[in-house]
């Protein structure tokens, strides 16, 4: 029991191309895309209704107490509601929402290539219910900034792009193919 609870608490990014529904909320893979150069997170083209946003956040993956961007919806304002495939772009802040000013002492969230990230939104009237996305970044030979998601596959395992860092565990997997988690 306190090892489910261990790992229902502290490994949520885990979640990536899967629909999960319990009693603890519904989780879905969002869609990261790059909108003039920066990361967004997308709710799925194939979404069933709209998608009231209560909070958006972009946190460096793997390390404590990571660096984190996020803005919240404030009291007494209508949540944005994104239709199937309408996105949110890393450092927009929406009209009734305000910027996150964490209090944990971490440095500022600057994306650097070959680190993972995760992409939340949360749902304004289920708390918790939301899309989250887990994503590289990756540098083209033309200097271009690329977000490269992770892929749940059917079976479990993820297929976790060249950029995945340190979660790469082959080193022949550079080539830009990817590897394979289980």
């Amino acid at each position: 029991m306190k090892l489910a609870l261990f790992l229902t608490l502290s490994l949520p990014w885990l979640v990536v191309e899967s629909v999960y529904a319990a009693s603890y909320g519904r989780r879905e893979a969002g869609n990261v895309v790059s909108v003039n150069g920066k990361p967004a997170i997308c709710v799925p083209s194939n979404a069933k209704g709209v998608f009231a946003v209560s909070r958006v956040s972009l946190t460096e993956s793997y390390i404590r107490n990571p660096p984190t961007w996020g803005a919240s919806l404030l009291p007494g304002f209508k949540p944005l509601e994104l239709s199937p495939g309408a996105c949110i772009v890393l450092g927009a802040v929406p009209e009734g929402y305000e910027y996150d000013n964490y209090k944990i002492k971490a440095r500022p969230l600057l994306l650097e290539v070959n680190q993972t990230y995760i992409f939340s939104l949360r749902n304004a009237y289920r708390s918790t219910d939301s899309y989250d996305a887990v994503f590289c970044v990756n540098k083209t030979a033309t200097g271009v900034m690329e977000y490269l998601q992770y892929t749940r596959l059917a079976d479990g395992s993820q297929i976790i792009p060249s950029c995945g860092g340190n979660r790469n565990t082959d080193p022949s997997s550079q080539d830009g193919t990817g590897d394979i988690d289980k």
